[in-house]
């Protein structure tokens, strides 16, 4: 399963590492604002525009029938070994899609992790295989690769989220029809992208 993504990463989005920004790492992408800016919302207003937000694009962002790699990475102390998640336990509505779960070791390569192991969880499904909301609104760093539109999703935090792709064609509804989403602070670029 991981050879499988490495091999789709490495044909479709070369040079793309699956981490925060993902959005700023990528040639194609939009950046939306998930979180109402404005100090004075209350936390409850904050929370369900995060919700609405976030599972509103991922639904526009993905078909039912769409393949994808689920994506979770996961950091430990060196002496640790991984568990299982249970976000995908959770996740998941067919039990024996987990099966396709797959884990690895990354190491570091920087000095100041030393002592410290990356795992990479890796599920290959389809979209209706899977609750959504779960495995965003869990505290993960988790990325939806979509193999059948040539998409990645990334909700980082509760302010927002990237979609990116290797082509514009992909993200053309989004960024017309979620255009008053678009994170201002990098309106300009994004927007130099999907009007030449």
């Amino acid at each position: 399963m991981t050879a499988s993504l490495d091999r789709y990463l490495n044909e479709k989005f070369l040079g793309l590492k699956l981490e925060s920004p993902l959005f700023y790492n990528a040639d194609i992408g939009i950046r939306f604002e998930i979180g109402d800016p404005d100090p004075l919302v209350s936390d409850e207003k904050y929370r369900e525009q995060v919700h609405s937000r976030s599972t509103h694009l991922f639904k526009k962002a993905h078909s039912d029938s769409d393949e994808l790699f689920i994506v979770l990475f996961l950091d430990f102390q060196r002496k640790r070994k991984p568990y299982n998640i249970k976000v995908f336990k959770n996740g998941v509505k067919n039990k024996k899609t987990l099966k396709k779960l797959n884990c690895n070791s990354i190491a570091f390569s920087d000095e100041e992790d030393d002592g410290w192991v990356s795992y990479r969880y890796v599920l290959g499904c389809k979209a209706s295989d899977i609750k959504a909301a779960m495995f965003l609104f869990s505290r993960y760093r988790i990325f939806f690769v979509n193999i059948t539109r040539d998409t990645i999703f990334y909700f980082y935090d509760s302010r927002g989220l990237d979609i990116v792709s290797n082509s514009k064609g992909p993200l053309q509804n989004l960024y017309f029809n979620y255009n008053h989403w678009i994170l201002d602070y990098d309106r300009a670029s994004i927007d130099s992208i999907f009007k030449s």
